[in-house]
């Protein structure tokens, strides 16, 4: 009876592991997508102001601002 309240917990716990790996890899790849749409509208923010430095810093900085939360979010 021991034995298998024993195995029980050890396939409990196994499945309890492996769902936290998953959840973890989803958590990854939500905050990789997401830094690459941010990184595809700060690449175009650039490019439609290229010829003009001073507005492509200041129309595009919350694009460098979001990739930075984006950043500290996903260390957490």
């Amino acid at each position: 009876m021991r034995i298998l309240v024993i195995v029980g917990l050890c396939i409990a716990m196994g499945g309890c592991q492996a769902y936290e790996l998953t959840r973890q890899s989803k958590f990854e790849a939500d905050i990789a997508e997401e830094r690459a749409a941010i990184i595809k509208l700060y690449r175009g923010c650039l490019e439609k102001y290229q010829d003009d430095p001073a507005k492509a810093k200041a129309n595009c900085e919350h694009y460098t601002q979001a990739l930075h939360s984006v950043d500290v979010r996903g260390m957490k």
